[in-house]
């Protein structure tokens, strides 16, 4: 269903794609790009996720000397949070604000597509040649039929789920990592976790055993392949060729069900399904001991960059590689961009150069982090994960985080070990495949208003499950959902007899 076009050989490995970018990426040494001296210096506006506040005008200083020096452009950081992004950014593009380039989730894609909101990439293969050769094959995963709606972020590939619980109090209690054996294979093992909330309720009264904005069921991108959306999926990490409603499965009830039992006992807090705080910051702020997050190769050093606590993992899942997981975040060009040409321009740099990245993700060399003896980034002394200005430490949501300087304590081949993780990973039968959603546009509107009614409350138990169900699956139905399904098993069902 991807255009086959794609002006540069997808052929090319990855690991070729990152040495050429990196290969190309010599601070100082570069000339102002060809064809804009004399030029007045466009401005591009790039939407990018930052978690809190801090020295973004710094930070964007820094880069404008960069693009100035590369390519005569300059650029306005336009930070957003994830708890606002679901909320602001529609509000945005409706108004019709000057944006060049934004991140966009693969749930939103259909809306925004169908609304016109995204150019089409695949017009401007020209301006995007260093782009494609890094991203290789897995540009692929930017194609919605024969429009090339944006590019993956460069990151890892698999996707599994994990509680992140703090060591200190972990190690306390009793706990070894070893007396954790959680799967999906056997949902009761689920209650291992109950167990360890109850005590940690015990021991630590004011402490939330469980916080944060993400938990089981709301994880589509471990459990099922959405194949582009929740609306039909493929279960069982994408093992089936049949599409059903994950809303009707066992395991979505179950999740809900043990969720519910926390939020009833005061193991998650009574706010969970309206607190669009990760659980991350909750935890910094010594909130909670436990939260739910898809994780990489490299997770408990993230993590305590993150949150500035050791913290033990305890997986929840198997590995699952999806289109979804390449694709689950795309940079894209909006159409409010003012010249759309230099906005190309400007991303395919933007998976090139290492310091654009650090920079957007680390902060103001000397004030928020510096190279340590290690050659990795760490905090300047006297500056702590709580002092800190500006760290975001989310890579994977920035164009190409195989570029960034890895921070204090990970592997000297953390890259490498990326670039490996999703080796032993679930391959979903559908992986390749992205639905094209144009035909059931008007039925995805409505089946997300639905969803954004029910969703969170159901998966974070804060509703009495059983009859919240029922109403929020025949609403679901009533919207269209089985439309959609029909159309996205008869895409599906194509495309396996074309391979």
């Amino acid at each position: 269903m991807w255009k086959k076009s794609m002006g540069i050989g997808l052929t090319v490995v990855l690991a070729a794609g990152l040495l050429a970018a990196c290969g190309k990426d010599n601070a100082g040494e570069k000339p102002a790009a060809e064809g804009t001296k004399g030029e007045e210096p466009y401005t591009v506006n790039f939407a990018y996720h930052a978690p809190k506040e801090g020295n973004q005008a710094e930070v964007n200083a820094l880069i404008n000397e960069l693009t100035m020096r590369d390519l005569n452009m300059k650029v306005n950081l336009m930070p957003i949070t994830w708890d606002t992004y679901n909320s602001k950014m529609p509000m945005m593009l409706a108004a019709q604000e000057p944006i060049d380039i934004s991140f966009v989730f693969a749930f939103s894609l259909p809306s925004f597509i169908d609304q016109g909101y995204i150019v089409d990439a695949s017009d401007y293969m020209e301006q995007t040649k260093d782009l494609q050769e890094v991203l290789g094959e897995d540009l692929q995963g930017g194609y919605i039929g024969d429009m090339l709606a944006g590019f993956p972020m460069m990151n890892v590939r698999a996707t599994p789920s994990g509680i992140f619980v703090r060591k200190d109090i972990f190690e306390e209690l009793g706990y070894k990592a070893s007396d954790f054996n959680i799967t999906t294979d056997d949902m009761s093992t689920f209650g291992q976790l109950t167990e360890m909330f109850a005590k940690v309720k015990e021991k630590y009264p004011d402490m939330t055993p469980f916080n944060g904005y993400r938990t089981f069921g709301l994880n589509t991108i471990t459990y099922i392949d959405g194949v582009g959306d929740q609306f039909g999926v493929l279960e069982n990490y994408g093992q089936t060729d049949k599409i059903t409603n994950w809303y009707e499965s066992d395991q979505f009830k179950q999740f809900a069900l043990l969720n519910r039992e926390w939020f009833e006992k005061g193991y998650s807090s009574k706010d969970i399904a309206v607190d669009k705080e990760l659980g991350q910051a909750k935890m910094k702020a010594g909130k909670t001991f436990a939260f739910f997050a898809s994780y990489g190769a490299n997770a408990l050093t993230d993590v305590k960059s993150q949150t500035g606590y050791d913290t033990v993992l305890i997986p929840v899942s198997h590995k699952m590689k999806s289109t979804t997981a390449v694709n689950g975040a795309l940079n894209v060009v909006l159409n409010t961009s003012a010249n759309k040409e230099k906005a190309f321009e400007f991303l395919n740099w933007a998976y090139t150069n290492k310091e654009f990245n650090d920079l957007l993700n680390w902060g103001v060399p000397g004030k928020d982090w510096v190279v340590n003896d290690q050659g990795q980034a760490d905090y300047p002394e006297g500056v702590t994960v709580s002092t800190v200005n500006y760290h975001n430490d989310f890579g994977f949501i920035y164009p190409n985080q195989y570029l960034m300087t890895p921070w204090s304590g990970s592997p000297a081949d953390i890259w490498e070990k990326y670039k490996a993780f999703s080796d032993d990973a679930l391959v979903s039968k559908a992986y390749g495949f992205t639905f094209d959603s144009s035909t059931v546009a008007a039925e995805q509107s409505q089946l997300a208003g639905v969803l954004a009614k029910y969703e969170n409350a159901l998966s974070f138990g804060a509703v009495d499950i059983e009859p919240t169900l029922k109403k929020f699956n025949d609403e679901l139905y009533a919207a269209g959902l089985q439309a959609v399904m029909d159309e996205k098993q008869r895409q599906l069902d194509e495309w396996m007899a074309s391979k």
